[in-house]
């Protein structure tokens, strides 16, 4: 749910119309002239103006998560005229670049320019009032995606801007892709929905098989998406290929695998010890 708030030029803190933790800037060193404040961000949220010269804004999210800046109907890189967004809280860190920026060979289509820090803290300092009085920024948590997780193997923000999604072209036993994807901080995927499945499947293929999460080798009959423990129940999201999974008592085929030329684009059960390719996710 996104956050909206608006920001008083006279005042030293935000004042919520949504929800959040609000509090006082929490560094006292910085000298804030005409406005300013201190947020924690634990998802989404955007701030409206007025904004004005030399107003200093500090945001901070969660100690392994990273910050996402962009402009609600517009383009950061305009922005970028009159603010600086600073990589951590103080403002000799880093100022953030639209050129130093990661460029994935695999990314969300038609994505909004988005300035990622590499710290879960930031600075956002006004160096000109903005002329547009309706400008709205937007700041989201968000993981930091790298260009691969290894050999042969590649990542972007495909399914939104702040998720990570790592195709592992190595194949590997169910058993070794899942630690593989943990060795990065990382959890092999699980599809809630048609619409990230469409997403993945279109970005790295199906003409070869990919391993997913979901397995009944705990108890046979019982999937479950063992990267979030999340039981499959009657109504979830399936795709299953036309007579599978095997209900046959005790079968070896526990784990669930999509792609390949038997089950294409939908889901197959097979035994874990096969080897195939896998993909790795890590959301906010």
């Amino acid at each position: 749910m996104v956050k909206y708030l608006a920001l008083c030029v006279f005042a030293l803190t935000f004042v919520s119309f949504g929800y959040g933790n609000v509090v006082p800037s929490r560094d006292d060193q910085l000298a804030v002239p005409s406005c300013g404040g201190y947020m924690f961000v634990e998802d989404e949220v955007v701030i409206d103006g007025p904004f004005s010269q030399d107003c200093i804004l500090q945001f901070e999210t969660q100690e392994d998560r990273i910050l996402a800046f962009s402009v609600l109907d517009g383009d950061v890189k305009d922005a970028l005229q009159f603010l600086n967004i600073h990589d951590g809280f103080d403002l000799d860190s880093p100022i953030l670049k639209v050129e130093n920026q990661i460029v994935h060979q695999v990314s969300r289509k038609d994505r909004p320019t988005i300035l990622y820090t590499k710290n879960s803290e930031a600075i956002v300092r006004f160096t000109k009032t903005p002329t547009d009085s309706n400008f709205q920024l937007k700041i989201q948590k968000a993981v930091e995606c790298p260009l691969g997780i290894g050999d042969n193997t590649q990542c972007g923000p495909i399914v939104d801007d702040v998720s990570c999604h790592c195709a592992v072209f190595n194949t590997k036993s169910f058993p070794d892709m899942t630690m593989y994807c943990l060795d990065y901080k990382m959890k092999l995927i699980i599809f809630e929905n048609r619409t990230e499945e469409e997403i993945v499947q279109k970005t790295w293929g199906t003409q070869n098989p990919y391993w997913t999460s979901l397995t009944d080798s705990r108890r046979d009959g019982t999937w479950v998406w063992e990267s979030t423990m999340t039981v499959l129940k009657a109504g979830n999201y399936t795709n299953w290929f036309p007579g599978r999974p095997s209900y046959v008592a005790n079968n070896a085929d526990d784990c669930m695998l999509y792609g390949g030329t038997i089950y294409l684009n939908f889901w197959g059960d097979i035994s874990c010890a096969t080897l195939a390719r896998g993909i790795c996710e890590v959301q906010p």
